[in-house]
């Protein structure tokens, strides 16, 4: 039964990886001839835009491989890493991919980077579109992708790591921090200068965001710990400063009147001093704003923003060893989760009736 799925696998994988589509069939699906094809995919600057796309549609229609890319593949000697993160809008990512790509090229490595704009979906996309173009190994953010990412993964055996996250219980194929544990941190810190109504700004949860989502559950686990009340005290926006502003005001919509505000980003922590300030709330004299990420501006923020400083350059490093170390077949040791830091600034204080002496 062993040597029949092995050799179900290997048929698989041969099949995935051959040029069983050919020059031909892309030409024929393109309507162009093959030496248009060939154009279209080495010397692309000198093929008409509509017909390179025509070309690029029937490539990923039938899932052709050069054979180049399909023989290097094949013997695994591409030293090509795909790596595939949400976005570059954010420093935190151009960070960790710098960190990475250079470690990369020491051990002989070189990183070809996409995004999948937080979706799962894109992200297989992207994966697979890297995997076509040579890819040895995958870099990815997060732990929970679309099951045909898994499966492709899975069928090839392309090593693989999820960064960003902290898996202990396979913590073979993840790098990253806890992030339960740093909103929690953050909950503990708030709790502590007496804040008794404490909210939180979330990043969108629907679409699987695995970071997000455990920074909403290390918030509610925190809050119930501390006995506060935590239903209705998370509002949920899109990663920006107009994020930000809405969810503070969705809070406040809510009849709620929290003293401090635990934010699952800095720019939704941005928006929430902005509308603070266009309501005439004082931080933190009326509202203290905690932040994540620690981006380089929030230390010149008025006030400046107390914050979650995440190791992005140390998670790029880390996780280009592992992926090498995959790569070359060298046995995976369980990293240890990454730590984060609380870096405390002007936008946190203790809460009004606090200072004021009241009980």
């Amino acid at each position: 039964m062993g040597m029949q799925a092995e050799r179900r696998r290997r048929a698989v994988k041969a099949h995935l990886l051959s040029n069983s589509a050919t020059v031909s069939d892309v030409a024929r699906l393109a309507d162009v001839s093959t030496a248009t094809v060939s154009r279209a995919l080495n010397t692309p600057d000198i093929v008409r835009p509509e017909v390179r796309q025509r070309v690029a549609v029937a490539v990923e229609k039938l899932g052709y491989i050069p054979n180049v890319s399909a023989k290097a593949l094949r013997l695994n000697q591409t030293r090509l890493i795909g790596v595939v993160i949400p976005t570059l809008n954010f420093a935190l990512y151009a960070d960790f991919f710098a960190a990475l790509q250079e470690k990369l090229g020491h051990a002989g490595y070189f990183a070809l980077l996409t995004t999948s704009d937080y979706d799962l979906g894109r992200e297989a996309e992207q994966a697979a579109k890297l995997i076509r173009q040579g890819a040895q190994g995958l870099v990815l953010v997060g732990r929970l992708h679309d099951s045909k990412l898994v499966s492709m993964m899975a069928t090839l055996r392309i090593p693989y790591v999820n960064t960003y996250v902290h898996d202990p219980i396979d913590a073979s194929h993840t790098i990253g921090f806890d992030n339960a544990r740093a909103i929690g941190d953050v909950v503990d810190y708030l709790a502590a200068l007496g804040h008794r109504r404490i909210a939180m700004l979330s990043g969108p949860t629907a679409n699987s965001n695995d970071r997000a989502m455990a920074r909403v559950h290390g918030f509610v686990w925190a809050v119930t710990h501390h006995r506060l009340a935590c239903r209705d005290w998370v509002a949920e926006a899109p990663y920006t400063i107009e994020g930000g502003r809405s969810a503070i005001c969705e809070i406040f919509r809510r009849g709620l009147e929290p003293t401090a505000i635990v934010c699952g980003s800095d720019m939704l922590a941005v928006g929430a001093l902005q509308e603070c300030k266009a309501r005439g709330l004082r931080v933190p004299a009326d509202l203290s704003i905690v932040g994540f990420d620690n981006l380089e501006f929030v230390a010149h923020l008025d006030p400046s923003l107390t914050t979650v400083a995440v190791p992005s350059v140390e998670l790029g490093r880390a996780a280009a060893d592992h992926i090498a170390g995959l790569c070359s077949g060298v046995a995976a040791q369980h990293p240890a989760a990454l730590e984060t830091h609380l870096v405390v600034r002007k936008s946190t204080a203790a809460p009004p009736d606090r200072r004021a002496g009241k009980r």
